[in-house]
């Protein structure tokens, strides 16, 4: 284990943590911009949320292919025979807004100074169905979306963790050797293989105090501050 060059981090519950979703007042706030709706309610909405996400979930998880927000969203509406005045990118900013709630991660803001005063690049890569300019304005509401040089979201490439395609996106992005570049994230089955076997250094954000099942090398800390020493501990690579 040497100092990294850079890092990438995950976004959800590793910079930021998921304090509340509920998906029932997201879709009550779509419908708010309605323009045809055969009197279809947010619970009609669920009920076919309920039918249909199950198995687009389980082919995202075993195909490691994407499908973005906009597509879901169009698929279950439009089945329903609802249309809308706006267009469907800016419903899936609506929807985030009016369903999901969150908070930076306890020590985010100081692991983040140490890293840009020792010149540090980092990123962030993200297994989402939204867009990275929706994950963008989430991180620009806590005065985050400034302090990482790149925000990649799976939802804009097709491709998920632990995929190495999408890690070869923030490799070159972050224009470092991968043994240079440590990846912190929380979950081991998306962050930690993919950054195995993308030639990266994985940190394992264990804040779950889950236990450890993968046998291979990588870090493991609980909190951005255990995870701030560990670096501080390694000086410099010069």
């Amino acid at each position: 284990m040497h100092r990294p060059s850079g890092i990438i981090f995950d976004l959800g519950d590793t910079v930021l943590h998921l304090e509340s979703v509920d998906v029932l007042e997201g879709n009550r706030c779509m419908l708010e911009f309605d323009d045809v709706n055969p009197g279809v309610t947010a619970e009609d909405v669920m009920a076919a949320v309920n039918e249909i996400f199950p198995w687009i979930e389980h082919a995202r998880d075993t195909s490691m292919l994407e499908v973005a927000a906009s597509s879901v969203n169009r698929l279950i509406y439009e089945t329903l025979g609802v249309t809308f005045r706006i267009d469907y990118e800016e419903l899936e900013r609506v929807f985030w807004n009016g369903a999901l709630t969150y908070k930076p991660t306890e020590g985010i803001f100081e692991l983040l100074d140490m890293l840009d005063a020792r010149g540090i690049k980092t990123g962030i890569l993200s297994n989402s169905i939204n867009k990275g300019i929706i994950l963008e304005d989430e991180l620009a509401k806590h005065d985050l979306a400034e302090r990482f040089s790149f925000i990649i979201s799976s939802a804009d490439y097709g491709v998920r963790k632990p995929h190495r395609c999408i890690f070869q996106v923030a490799i070159k992005k972050m224009e470092l050797a991968p043994s240079d570049i440590w990846f912190v994230g929380d979950k081991p089955e998306y962050d930690i293989i993919g950054a195995l076997e993308a030639g990266l250094y994985p940190v394992w954000y264990n804040w779950r105090n889950e236990p450890v099942s993968i046998e291979s090398e990588f870090l493991v800390v609980h909190n951005m501050r255990e995870l701030r020493g560990k670096i501080e501990s390694l000086g410099t690579n010069e």
